[in-house]
C-alpha cells in the first residue's frame, strides 16, 4: 500500500507541477526578453534598479513641472494687477505731468542759455587778459 500511495502522490505532484508550470513556460516562450531576464537574475536586478531610478527622475521632473505651473498660476493675478497698475499710473503721469515738463523744460532752456552767455562773456574777458599778459611778456 505504501508504494501505491507514493506513486499516487508523485503522479499527483507531477500533474500539479505541470499544470502550474505549463502556462508560465508558454508565456516565457512567447516573451523571450522575460525568459532571458528569468535566466539572468543579476541583470534583471540591475535593470530593475535602473528602471526605478529613471522612473524616480521622471517623477521628480513631473513634480517640478506641476509645481512651476501652480506657482505661476498663483502669481498670475499679482502680475496682472502690477501690469494694470503700471499702465494706469503711466497714463496718469503722462496726462498730468506733461504740461509741467514743458514749462520746466522751457525754464531750463532759458537758464542754460543765460548761463552760456555769461560763460562766453567771461571766456572773452579771460582771453583779453591773457593776450594782455602775453603782450607785456613779449615787450619785456
Amino acid at each position: 500500500m505504501g508504494i501505491l500511495t507514493d506513486t499516487f502522490a508523485n503522479s499527483w505532484a507531477d500533474a500539479a507541477q505541470s499544470a502550474l508550470l505549463r502556462p508560465v513556460q508558454g508565456w516565457l516562450a512567447e516573451h523571450p526578453v522575460m525568459g532571458w531576464l528569468v535566466g539572468h537574475p543579476l541583470w534583471a536586478i540591475a535593470l530593475g534598479i535602473l528602471g526605478l531610478l529613471l522612473f524616480a527622475g521622471l517623477w521628480s521632473a513631473i513634480a517640478r513641472l506641476t509645481e512651476g505651473f501652480w506657482l505661476s498660476l498663483v502669481k498670475l493675478p499679482f502680475q496682472l494687477s502690477g501690469w494694470i497698475f503700471g499702465a494706469v499710473s503711466g497714463l496718469l503721469v503722462r496726462r498730468w505731468v506733461k504740461p509741467a515738463k514743458l514749462e520746466a523744460g522751457e525754464n531750463r532752456l532759458s537758464e542754460i542759455m543765460g548761463r552760456l552767455e555769461t560763460l562766453q562773456t567771461e571766456q572773452e574777458s579771460l582771453l583779453e587778459e591773457m593776450r594782455g599778459l602775453l603782450g607785456k611778456r613779449g615787450e619785456g
